[in-house]
């Protein structure tokens, strides 16, 4: 059993705020009988780590109260492994949750600079479209269509690859000569880029790209899957990778 003093210096947590967690009913430590000093014991320093986890997650006390209130509701009673270790489980099942909301925040975020890039400009149709997108059930997801070989390999896949803000330029240029005939020397330029970024962005897996083109396109409803890739600038990339493929055939691998 610890004091409270005891317990703030082996914690670091001050004894005000262990005065505090008493206070909220997040810590009921036990009393001395002779002078009814407050004694902690094992399971107090548990709800202790529970309490600062949460706080890390920035779950606010009172919900912090309420998750730790689940234990006090079960029917029987648990060894204290049996206690740390279900405890710990919960504690692992909130974390992954909210690393799959940051995840998704991190995708908003990263999708946002991508777009401001790729078009020079803030389109607040694309950015409502992006969170309105986040808010809906699980859909066609990547890894629901690659490998994860080719997760690894796709060229948007990693947001710290200087790959993937390579090909904003290039969808930016797309915006600009998509007008252009499929035959004129800015689209055949435009041409020779896409050609040489997808090899690279690929590493030569010509497989490979064709399966994450066809996953992009555009569904029924011709919203872009990936920002910019409408399927107007889609048939427009199209052409010139065709019209440049036949007039170059030996350039082709």
């Amino acid at each position: 059993m610890y004091t409270v003093g005891q317990l703030s210096k082996h914690t670091g947590v001050s004894i005000r705020t262990l005065h505090y967690y008493e206070k909220l009913g997040l810590l009921r430590p036990a009393r001395n009988e002779n002078n009814q000093y407050r004694l902690y014991g094992e399971k107090d320093i548990l709800r202790l780590q529970q309490i600062t986890i949460l706080k890390k997650m920035h779950f606010k006390l009172n919900e912090i109260g309420e998750f730790l209130d689940q234990d006090a509701t079960r029917s029987e009673p648990e060894s204290n492994l049996t206690l740390w270790n279900n405890t710990l489980e919960q504690q692992l099942a909130v974390v992954k949750e909210q690393q799959e909301r940051l995840s998704k925040v991190e995708h908003l975020l990263f999708s946002t600079i991508y777009a401001i890039r790729a078009s020079g400009k803030i389109s607040l149709d694309e950015m409502l479209g992006f969170i309105r997108e986040l808010d809906q059930p699980p859909g066609k997801f990547r890894q629901d269509v690659f490998t994860p070989e080719e997760m690894e390999s796709l060229p948007l896949n990693n947001q710290n690859n200087s790959i993937s803000m390579e090909w904003a330029d290039i969808l930016k240029d797309v915006h600009t000569c998509k007008m252009e005939p499929p035959d004129s020397e800015a689209s055949r330029l435009l041409a020779i880029r896409i050609s040489d970024y997808a090899e690279r962005a690929f590493q030569g897996n010509a497989e490979l790209a064709e399966k994450y083109w066809d996953y992009i396109t555009p569904g029924d409803d011709r919203s872009a899957r990936v920002y910019g890739m409408t399927t107007e600038t889609m048939r427009y990339i199209e052409m010139i990778l065709d019209r440049w493929t036949v007039q170059n055939p030996n350039d082709q691998k």
